[in-house]
């Protein structure tokens, strides 16, 4: 499948957005230090960057939207959409020549930026329901879904961040960030994103920003600066002229026994443990952690449910996957009822099945499929 991870708003929407903001242009403070934007320098990316290459205006890389494996993904999550970080085939191009835009831009639900392993970053919003009290979706960090580096993965098995990068940062180290202070990613007006502050309290500009992130260097450089504590917030706005055709992608999607996609709804999962293990041809996503609260149905049509309860959630190939599918609408009782899909019929011996904790099968009369609500 193809799709740009990534997606401008409307005139429309962007006439109601400036509107909101009330914000006039950027207006960033000029700092005393300089940053090295690096944009076509090589040593700037992680190894998961390839073919990096600058022409015209442009600079251009491919990525798998993989961060350093030894990275803890996925682990920390509390509201999983049971969606695993697949590789992907990211092709990114990033204008060499950010221009500051009359007015800001607020940021919307999707890609804002992408970071220097490769990985999309996105708006801290999740892509559920409007909250009245703020007029936004609620954040991927408030609602749990988020791992300790700051990601997960989204309704296209698409690893991505909603806040900065944090494993990204440390994998980086206090000698790029703060001392040769090299961006940790690009946002998608093209200016670059830095972390100053992350560790040498001496470089912290917080009180320097403008209302969307941003500062400018000694000469004349904008750039954004992520927060090191609580919302861990990337960019609050775009202050400069958006860019399309920023990032591409292409992937496989998975497919269940049916042969459809498959799409996960969330579930109140504690996620401990990720794996993905591989052997010759063969290759598994494997999540282990706790159900802490979910409406089930069983194989004998009764109704209960899981609440401290460990498990896992897998996928193989669409014939070996344990995954939760939101049951038919159930006389008599309130709310969603889920129940457990688990074919084994083609799981490879890597997968280790026997030794795993397992929620119990549903085996009963086959239920029809309902799409998900949406989820970041």
């Amino acid at each position: 499948m193809k799709r740009p991870w990534f997606a401008l708003p409307g005139l429309a929407t962007l006439a109601i957005l400036s509107a909101a903001l009330s914000i006039g242009p950027a207006s960033a403070h000029d700092l005393s230090l300089t940053i090295d934007a690096c944009t076509c320098n090589a040593a700037c990316y992680t190894d998961e960057v390839q073919d990096l290459q600058c022409s015209g205006n442009l600079a251009q890389f491919k990525s798998s939207g993989l961060p350093d494996p030894s990275q803890p993904l996925m682990t920390g999550i509390e509201g999983s959409n049971q969606q695993f970080p697949a590789i992907h085939h990211h092709q990114t191009e990033i204008t060499l020549s950010p221009q500051l835009a009359a007015q800001p831009t607020e940021t919307v639900e999707g890609a804002i930026g992408v970071a220097v392993n490769g990985v999309p970053i996105f708006s801290p919003d999740t892509q559920g329901p409007i909250q009245p009290d703020t007029g936004r979706p609620v954040s991927a960090l408030a609602a749990g879904e988020l791992d300790e580096c700051g990601g997960h993965a989204g309704r296209g098995d698409d690893y991505h961040y909603h806040t900065a990068p944090k494993c990204l940062i440390e994998e980086l180290g206090e000698e790029k960030v703060e001392v040769l202070k090299q961006p940790i990613g690009y946002a998608m007006d093209g200016f670059p994103i830095l972390a100053l502050g992350w560790f040498d309290s001496a470089n912290d500009i917080e009180d320097q920003l403008d209302g969307c992130r941003g500062a400018t260097d000694a000469n004349g450089l904008y750039f954004y600066n992520v927060k090191h504590e609580a919302d861990w917030d990337v960019i609050d706005c775009y202050s400069g002229v958006l860019q399309r055709g920023f990032g591409r992608d292409d992937w496989t999607a998975r497919k269940d026994m049916f042969g459809g996609e498959m799409v996960g709804s969330p579930v109140k999962f504690n996620i401990d443990s990720y794996q993905y293990l591989t052997s010759g041809t063969d290759a598994c996503h494997v999540m282990t952690g706790t159900m802490t609260d979910l409406q089930v149905l069983n194989t004998d049509q009764t109704v209960g449910r899981l609440s401290g309860q460990r498990g896992t959630l897998f996928y193989c190939n669409p014939n070996c996957y344990g995954q939760f599918f939101e049951a038919d609408e159930i006389a008599g009782v309130p709310g969603r009822t889920m129940y457990f899909e688990r074919p084994v019929s083609n799981c490879p011996a890597v997968l280790g099945l026997d030794a795993l904790p397992m929620f119990t099968p549903y085996e009963g009369p086959a239920q029809t499929r309902k799409g998900p609500p949406p989820t970041g």
